[in-house]
């Protein structure tokens, strides 16, 4: 027994000398702690709007124009409806009013040019999602005669003001069936790599959640977007939602009648509904904010749209760009009608994107880093990102002026790295910004 126990003492004593001559890494203070830094998330989504490209064979003249979105930044292309809308004596026009769910509306093209589309995308590699409709069709879709008992009747003060359509009801199994059928035809024959589920709410999770793992049971890299702010919505398999209430924050904002704080709340608490794997889509206009609220009425010139759309990509999430955006095109747009604008000219706007984009794109490591936020003065706010001895800061001035500003003191005296223009400079300790002029900066 006393050989055993001097055997394992010397024993420990060894694994002690050794441990103590091993090199390995330093214990460090839990506020030092060297660990990994997360790289947030570098998605980029392209509203596509087909009746602002051409009348006829839309698929074709968007195909054309991929390869500049993909120089501008943009990795996923979501087409808004592809289907025949309604025609009868109820139908107004709108594009999500479906007329037949594995149709394709003759004015884009047919199902080879969509798969031409596709493929291109991929060549690029870009994802396309379409938009689906599951809540409603129009009055002369065949289901409505063929299948009478697969809708009810108006539910809520929006259905009822939707009189161009009916409800289906997803209390029948065949409904959800056929409808989740209907979808995972365009991923099986279209290589569709995902949907933008339109009014998310109007159909039940649990239907939800059986389409999610169907699609992402073929395509693992599915992309699911349901337009809804409903955090219920991420346990049924969507990968991202809506933040509307940043966006009407950043509107008001850039208007005057909101503060740079009122953004910080609606992006607290949006996220604090948001699981780690889920995400938000962050825009500053869309198909249905454009129909009805110019984008000059928020943001006046191209420059203040640029300027919002810099400080909403740089806060957190997801940026989504809706097609006429990188034009600088800021009057309403009716998506119901033609409106067919110039995509293929050089355009200041659209480069001017282009930069910030690549500033986004190149600092994912930073952004998944300690966020710090504040305000140079009461238009002009800033968001700085810290990780890995790196710092970066964006400022945005939100005004339609010149301002006068004055760096935060551990910036001063810095030599940077200015992202948009790629070039270097010495930080001193004010600024004037031109109206609605953002800065990129990484030191």
């Amino acid at each position: 027994m006393k050989i055993n126990n001097i055997l394992m003492c010397v024993l420990c004593l060894a694994l002690v000398l050794l441990s103590g001559c091993r090199k390995g890494p330093q214990v460090l203070p839990p506020n030092m702690e060297n660990k990994p830094v997360e790289d947030a998330n570098t998605m980029v989504i392209y509203e596509c709007n087909e009746r602002l490209f051409a009348e006829q064979d839309a698929f074709k003249t968007i195909e054309a124009y991929i390869p500049t979105l993909k120089d501008m930044g943009v990795d996923v292309l979501w087409l808004m409806p592809i289907h025949p809308r309604g025609a009868d004596e109820k139908a107004i026009g709108s594009p999500y009013c479906v007329q037949n769910y594995r149709a394709i509306d003759p004015a884009f093209g047919t199902m080879a040019d969509l798969q031409q589309l596709v493929a291109t995308a991929h060549k690029n590699d870009m994802r396309v999602i379409l938009d689906w409709i599951a809540n409603h069709t129009s009055w002369d879709n065949a289901w409505v005669k063929t299948h009478p008992d697969w809708y009810q009747g108006p539910q809520t003060a929006d259905e009822q003001a939707w009189s161009d359509v009916t409800f289906l009801n997803y209390s029948i199994q065949a409904v959800c069936d056929t409808m989740q059928e209907c979808m995972l035809y365009w991923v099986d024959n279209a290589d569709i790599d995902g949907f933008r589920c339109d009014y998310a709410g109007g159909a039940p999770l649990d239907f939800w959640k059986s389409v999610n793992q169907e699609i992402k049971s073929r395509k693992q890299n599915a992309l699911m977007l349901a337009e809804t702010s409903d955090a219920r919505h991420y346990a049924a398999g969507f990968n991202l939602l809506y933040s509307w209430s940043f966006m009407y924050a950043v509107e008001g904002l850039y208007s005057g009648s909101g503060t740079f704080g009122a953004l910080l709340s609606a992006n607290t608490s949006e996220y604090n509904s948001t699981p780690a794997d889920g995400e938000r889509m962050r825009y500053i206009t869309t198909h249905d904010e454009s129909a009805t609220h110019a984008p000059a009425s928020f943001y006046r010139t191209a420059e203040g749209e640029l300027s919002a759309f810099c400080l909403t990509a740089f806060m957190a999430g997801v940026p989504m760009i809706y097609s006429s955006q990188e034009l600088g095109y800021l009057n309403t747009i009716n998506f119901f009608n033609y409106n067919i604008m110039d995509f293929a000219s050089d355009n200041p706007t659209r480069n001017a994107l282009k930069s910030i984009l690549s500033a986004y794109h190149s600092t994912a490591h930073l952004r998944g880093g300690i966020r710090n936020t504040g305000s140079l003065n009461a238009k002009v706010p800033y968001i700085e990102y810290s990780a890995d001895g790196e710092t970066m800061i964006v400022i945005c001035n939100t005004a339609n002026s010149e301002q006068e500003v004055k760096y935060p003191m551990k910036h001063q005296g810095h030599t940077v790295t200015d992202l948009l223009h790629n070039e270097q400079l010495t930080l001193g300790t004010t600024a004037v910004l031109a109206p609605y002029e953002y800065r990129i900066y990484k030191h």
